[in-house]
């Protein structure tokens, strides 16, 4: 059973990784100005929108910068929280994690 939590617990945390380094970084340039960035990090910003040609992303209509913003306002401080209390064992990990899931559902059914 110690396998499995450990298991789990690794990929909890290899996602918190990626949304608390991809928010800021990535998510952050819909809703802000490009100008603030570094340009190689704009320019995968626009390689991404040319390779998927994600129109979305492209265009930004409100309720998708709605999105980012909850994104950034209530993803991106959990993520960091669960990441935390993940790699020091603490308990409130587990509510951090299934907050983070429940909001990622909800965001991808939207």
């Amino acid at each position: 059973m110690a396998v499995a939590s450990s298991a789990l617990d690794a990929v909890a945390a290899l996602f918190s990784l990626i949304m608390a380094v991809a928010a800021p970084l990535f998510d952050s340039q819909v809703v802000l100005l490009l100008s603030l960035y570094p340009p190689p990090l704009v320019d995968v910003f626009r390689w991404f929108i040319a390779e998927f040609d994600n129109h979305i992303v492209a265009d930004r209509p409100p309720f998708f910068r709605g999105l980012v913003w909850l994104d950034l306002d209530f993803l991106w401080p959990v993520s960091v929280a669960n990441l935390y209390g993940i790699l020091v064992r603490r308990r409130w990990s587990a509510t951090t994690s299934l907050m983070a899931g429940v909001y990622m559902l909800t965001y991808l059914v939207i």
